[in-house]
């Protein structure tokens, strides 16, 4: 299973948690602006993996479209 279509959804759905769990700890009032911005930057390398994942997904699926 581990090349599998299922497979990639799952470790998107890992990949979402953890972002969660990134995006929650963004919104405490005590965070320096310095953790606000290593928070930040955690969430667009995500959002970074999370695009190639599905890229990946569209690709085994033969899927040329947007």
């Amino acid at each position: 299973m581990r090349d599998t279509i299922p497979r990639h959804f799952a470790d998107i759905t890992a990949k979402l948690e953890d972002m969660h769990m990134i995006a929650v700890e963004g919104q405490r009032r005590d965070n320096a602006p310095d953790m606000q911005r290593v928070l930040a930057c955690q969430l667009r390398m995500g959002i970074a993996s999370l695009d190639t994942s599905l890229a990946t997904i569209k690709r085994r699926l033969g899927d040329s479209h947007d």
